[in-house]
């Protein structure tokens, strides 16, 4: 989802997609422990 603020009201796991593999996956609670990772798949 491109607009991340609109996906984490509604969902309870989040995943990362590079050349339609996962790369990575995390919960509610581990996004909120590293947000640093966040910022990083991100670019912000």
């Amino acid at each position: 989802e491109q607009n991340f603020r609109f996906a984490s009201t509604v969902a309870d796991r989040y995943y990362v997609v590079e050349h339609g593999k996962i790369i990575d996956g995390f919960s509610n609670a581990e996004l909120a422990a590293n947000m640093d990772k966040l910022h990083t798949y991100l670019g912000v």
